[in-house]
């Protein structure tokens, strides 16, 4: 029997494909490419969508955020109430969205998170990255960020306080007694009194139990702390690989924590980044992939990695490797992106590739592409696919032609659902 996998949109709320000709027909500004995005999926019987977010507009390339400003990098709108939108005009969509663990106040991100999951009727997850930005952190009154692996101990915390809160009503604390003038059973609305290193809170929500209680949480940590932080708090992991080789090593390695950690190792969705290129025929996939290539961003893929790791990679030599024993203060899972890289690789190569904006190669007719995410499911254990806007198109050419050329091959075959049969994004998530 085939393996069904599951399926996610991951997007921006910034102005990406802005240059494009058709990029006048969405303004990324207002709601109408965002309404259209989730009706897409929805019809598409996509687990979910979710949305990346930035707390800065970086400066760390060339210790200037000029570049940044000119080219859009890293300009987005909140992606909150994007979502919240989105959830007025679908019925069984999930909706994420990103939200720092570093700045938001674990009192308001938990208040939040509740009311989005209660008006959209138990649809939400929230994509908890810790934030490696210096330019983020200054932004918040502070001169730089914590150190890697502190930024997650923090987390912990926040987490474990999160889930206090989320659990301070119970699920039948509200009555609505009318003859009786009782709208909640107070025994049953809890103050947390949470003590911690980090974070002190009384409690309890001003939010009463929401569907789901605690939202899905995603994290995307690929480093060995981020790894682990995945395996705790995790739901879901999301996560970009180079190879399917990677890719199965990750799953077996999360595998093998979540069991050594008492959790049943199928407890968390292990979800990886791709980017298909499609074609109607398998020469005219190649020649989109050829032209995407040509015309990659050096800059852009310089920029984003810059950003990422915090680093101003203009003081290294672009046609050089980098040295491998750099200290990343950012995100080192981007670094190892770049050690599984073969020896050798310069900085422009890796940067021509991040400006390509593709992990992991796939290219082809819908049904050469179905074939490859089959095999990959089957060869590396994985659960999905979150699918990244392309460089050669605006997001939502994109994922229309996603939708209308490769769903129906992985539908007709099996290997994704044809219709929801849950409430909740968790029922989605776990129903198989």
């Amino acid at each position: 029997m085939k393996k069904k996998f599951h399926l996610a949109w991951f997007g921006n709320t910034g102005p990406t494909g802005w240059r494009k000709p058709s990029g006048a027909l969405f303004d990324w500004r207002h709601a109408d490419i965002y309404l259209e995005i989730a009706r897409l999926c929805e019809r598409a019987k996509f687990d979910m969508v979710l949305f990346a977010d930035s707390l800065a507009v970086p400066a760390v390339l060339g210790g200037s955020r000029d570049w940044s400003v000119a080219h859009g990098h890293h300009v987005t709108q909140d992606p909150a109430p994007t979502i919240a939108m989105m959830g007025a005009v679908t019925s069984s969509l999930g909706l994420g969205c990103t939200l720092s663990s570093t700045f938001y106040p674990p009192f308001l991100l938990a208040r939040l998170l509740s009311t989005l999951d209660q008006l959209t009727k138990g649809r939400i997850l929230w994509n908890l990255v810790t934030t490696a930005s210096n330019d983020a952190a200054q932004n918040f009154g502070l001169d730089e960020i914590l150190e890697h692996d502190a930024r997650y101990d923090r987390a912990d915390e926040y987490v474990a306080l999160c889930r206090k809160l989320w659990d301070s009503w119970e699920p039948d604390a509200v009555v609505m007694d009318r003859e009786n003038n009782v709208f909640a059973d107070p025994t049953k609305v809890h103050e947390i009194n949470f003590e911690g290193e980090h974070f002190r809170c009384r409690g309890p929500s001003t939010v009463t139990a929401s569907p789901q209680i605690h939202p899905v949480i995603s994290v995307a940590g690929t480093s060995p702390r981020g790894q682990r932080f995945a395996v705790q708090h995790g739901d879901m992991a999301i996560s970009h690989k180079n190879s399917i080789e990677d890719m199965r090593n990750y799953v077996v390695t999360t595998r093998e924590q979540l069991a050594a950690s008492g959790r049943d190792p199928m407890s968390v969705k292990i979800f990886f980044s791709i980017k298909p290129v499609i074609g109607d025929t398998e020469e005219q996939a190649q020649e989109k992939w050829a032209f995407n290539l040509e015309n990659a961003d050096v800059d852009a893929g310089m920029a984003t990695l810059a950003t990422f790791m915090g680093i101003d990679l203009l003081k290294f030599d672009i046609d050089k490797p980098l040295p491998r024993d750099l200290h990343v203060p950012g995100m080192r899972g981007t670094f190892q992106r770049y050690l599984s890289m073969p020896e050798g690789t310069t900085l422009r190569e890796w940067a021509r590739d991040e400006g390509l904006y593709e992990t992991y190669k796939i290219c082809g007719t819908p049904d050469h592409v179905a074939d490859v995410l089959e095999h990959t499911v089957e060869y590396t254990g994985c659960d999905g696919f979150h699918f990244r806007p392309s460089r050669g198109m605006t997001d939502i050419e994109y994922l229309l032609e996603v939708c209308t050329k490769l769903i129906p091959v992985l539908q007709r075959r099996g290997l994704v659902r044809d219709e929801y049969r849950g409430k909740t994004l968790r029922d989605h998530l776990f129903e198989f």
